[in-house]
C-alpha cells in the first residue's frame, strides 16, 4: 500500500482511527508505512508528510452552504 491507501484504511476503519498512538505506530509499522507517516502518527502532525508528498501544500476543500437573505 502507499501512503494515501493507508490514510483512507485508516479513515475507513474506526478501530484504527481511534487507535492510540502506540497501536497505530504498531499497525503502520508492520504495513512498511514510510517513516513521514509513522512520524505523522506518533506525533499527530500531518506537516511530516509534507516531506512525503514532494513539498506540494495540500489544500483541503472546503464547501460553505449559504442562504441568500434578503434585508
Amino acid at each position: 500500500m502507499d501512503t494515501i491507501e493507508m490514510l483512507e484504511a485508516i479513515g475507513c476503519d474506526a478501530a484504527l482511527r481511534y487507535a492510540s498512538t502506540v497501536e497505530l505506530n504498531g499497525v503502520l509499522e508492520r504495513a512498511h508505512a514510510t517513516k513521514a507517516l509513522r512520524a505523522a502518527a506518533e506525533n499527530g502532525d500531518a506537516r511530516y508528510l509534507d516531506q512525503e508528498f514532494g513539498g506540494r501544500k495540500m489544500f483541503q476543500p472546503q464547501s460553505i452552504q449559504t442562504f441568500f437573505e434578503r434585508g
